[in-house]
């Protein structure tokens, strides 16, 4: 034991360098044939490649999960489900999703040769809910409740049958394989050897008669026959299985299969052909460059040597292994695919971290591009406020200031009305006072109610400037007639009118220009329609506006002043606030009198 021990030490040492030194010459030329590649190694420079080349996600996805299937294949089940995890992140962004419950699948599988039961159940589980197949989503189900009772091998093997029955008309040789595989499996755990051959014997049925898996299922079943004490039957199928690795397996397989017919010389005290296969066993892993599988070899030799105390014979053995270490590691593909795959794994790692860096720097760019876009969307919603805001409140001003010009004329118009009142009481003609306060209180109400009203209807217009004539007249007797026209082109109860910018201007003519005419005065009030616009003409015969200014005192002049500078501000503020056309014009007539024309 001492001795071994002390050249196992040796070995490894040298082992280590010898290692070391090939994956540094690697790392100088990374070109390597692909014939001397492995499959994982292609499969992790294709994923170098689509990620360098920043090809679409459906191919990097695709690369991914090719990687982890590799790597699954390789026996290298940590990294395969690393690797199956970043092709169901990236699945996940796609819009379609069309492999996620194929990849949660194969993830479960995964876990499931980890031990990692609960996991691999909860990935099973997953990828029923993904599936639209309910073939496909029992068969998940199914396995996913046997991996939650996997401490029960009889309620296991029942949903294992189950899905025996889901897959018996299907064409999915690989899902069959696993299947009688594991019910093979949960068979042995009950001790069931028989019906554990019979599963491996329908796993046979799934796979190629001349394919490694076939050589593996028979080197299993012949284990079970050993089981079962039938040795001769087992050595038998065992040598058929060294001689088909031979023609169709790795190097590894072959080297394993005659290391297990070795085990069962030796269980059954045939030493001299236990060692001839543990030999052979050893020669074609040296002669093969499989320096993992000599090294296996090696100790299995040595351990047969120290149990038959053939000293003499480990240390010739470990001499000769240590001659052949160069060489062999030298031969060993094995070591380059390895040192090449960390490189491509480098390689892929500080693409993803660089393309990780990148989207961080797209959501923080897309963040504060959100950001600013609500900022200024917000800020824009509360300037359109305000300026709503300031609209309304100066349309409102508007309105306040057009209802204090109208109630302006209020006051003008009453104080003149109170005036001849008390001249008809002054007079003691209390008839005509009786009469001039009757329709006064007419025309006062009809005002009142349209007092808050911008615009009022022609008919309610011309019945309301009616009561005002008629009261005027009773006013000044004898001083002027009057006539009202109106188009018949006009709808009187359609046309709508401004209030109160007619009456101003009657009043104008009557009290500035008709009372100091020395004959009878004549006042037209004329409606029209002139294409789509009503015009209305106020004409009167009197002294005209000159003569007027110049018999008239300050005060009065101010007064008129005062009347035009309403009707203009209020005829200025309907436009503002209704955005209407409304226009005004006084002009004093060449044979005397003013014509007042409003139009809108």
């Amino acid at each position: 034991m001492a001795i071994r021990n002390a050249l196992l030490l040796f070995y490894f040492t040298i082992l280590t360098f010898s290692v070391a030194s090939a994956q540094n010459d690697i790392g100088a030329d990374t070109s390597v044939s692909k014939k001397n590649s492995s499959s994982v190694n292609d499969a992790s420079a294709k994923l170098l490649k689509s990620i360098k080349e920043s090809k679409g996600d459906e191919e990097i996805t695709s690369n991914y999960f090719s990687l982890a299937q590799e790597l699954k294949l390789s026996g290298d089940f940590s990294k395969a489900e690393l690797y199956m995890n970043k092709a169901i992140q990236l699945e996940l962004k796609s819009k379609t999703k069309k492999n996620l419950s194929e990849y949660y699948r194969e993830l479960a599988k995964i876990q499931e040769l980890q031990n990692k039961y609960e996991l691999a159940s909860e990935s099973y589980d997953k990828a029923a809910e993904l599936t639209s197949d309910n073939a496909q989503k029992q068969l998940n189900k199914n396995d996913a409740d046997r991996l939650k009772h996997k401490s029960s091998p009889k309620l296991e093997i029942e949903y294992l049958n189950q899905n025996s029955a889901i897959l018996t008309n299907s064409s999915n040789r690989q899902e069959k394989l696993q299947n009688y595989t594991q019910l093979a499996n949960a068979n042995k755990a009950l001790n069931q050897n028989d019906k554990a051959i019979e599963n491996y014997k329908e796993a046979l049925n799934s796979v190629d008669s001349n394919s490694e898996n076939s050589v593996l299922i028979k080197s299993d079943i012949a284990n079970l026959m050993a089981a079962n004490n039938d040795y001769e039957n087992a050595i038998g199928l065992q040598k058929e299985v060294v001689n088909e690795a031979q023609q169709n397996s790795s190097v590894a397989t072959q080297v394993k299969q005659l290391r297990n017919l070795s085990d069962l010389y030796f269980t059954t005290d045939s030493i001299a052909a236990g060692l001839a296969a543990l030999q052979d066993a050893y020669k074609l892993a040296i002669a093969k460059g499989n320096l993992k599988e000599a090294k296996a070899s090696l100790i299995a030799l040595a351990t047969y040597y120290e149990k038959y105390k053939e000293n003499r014979e480990v240390i010739k053995l470990y001499r000769d292994f240590i001659g052949q270490l160069e060489p062999l590691i030298s031969k060993d593909s094995s070591l380059v695919d390895k040192s090449l795959f960390l490189i491509n794994e480098g390689k892929i790692y500080e693409l993803e971290q660089q393309q990780a860096l990148k989207d961080e720097l797209i959501q923080r760019k897309n963040r504060y591009n959100y950001v600013l876009a609500g900022s200024v969307i917000l800020l824009l919603a509360l300037l359109l406020l305000i300026v709503k805001a300031w609209l309304s409140i100066k349309k409102r001003n508007k309105q306040i200031a057009l209802q204090s010009l109208r109630r302006e004329m209020n006051p003008h118009f009453i104080f003149n009305s109170l005036n001849s009142v008390n001249q008809f009481i002054a007079n003691n003609n209390e008839r005509e006072a009786n009469k001039y306060l009757t329709s006064y209180s007419n025309l006062m109400r009809a005002m009142m109610e349209n007092s808050n009203k911008d615009y009022i209807t022609l008919s309610a217009e011309i019945e309301q400037l009616k009561k005002y004539l008629e009261l005027e007249k009773l006013r000044f007797t004898d001083k002027f007639e009057y006539q009202i026209e109106i188009d018949s082109a006009i709808n009187e109860d359609e046309t709508m009118v401004p209030n109160m910018i007619i009456q101003p201007n009657l009043e104008n003519a009557i009290w500035h220009g008709l009372r100091y005419k020395e004959s009878i005065g004549f006042l037209k009030l004329k409606f029209s329609r002139v294409g789509d616009r009503t015009v209305v003409t106020v004409d009167d015969n009197g002294i005209g506006l000159q003569e007027s200014k110049n018999i008239k005192t300050k005060n009065q002049k101010m007064q008129e002043s005062l009347g035009l500078k309403n009707v203009e501000e209020r005829i200025r503020l309907l436009n503002d606030i209704y955005k209407s056309d409304i226009r005004f014009e006084i002009k004093e007539k060449s044979e005397g009198g003013v014509l007042v024309k409003i139009e809108w």
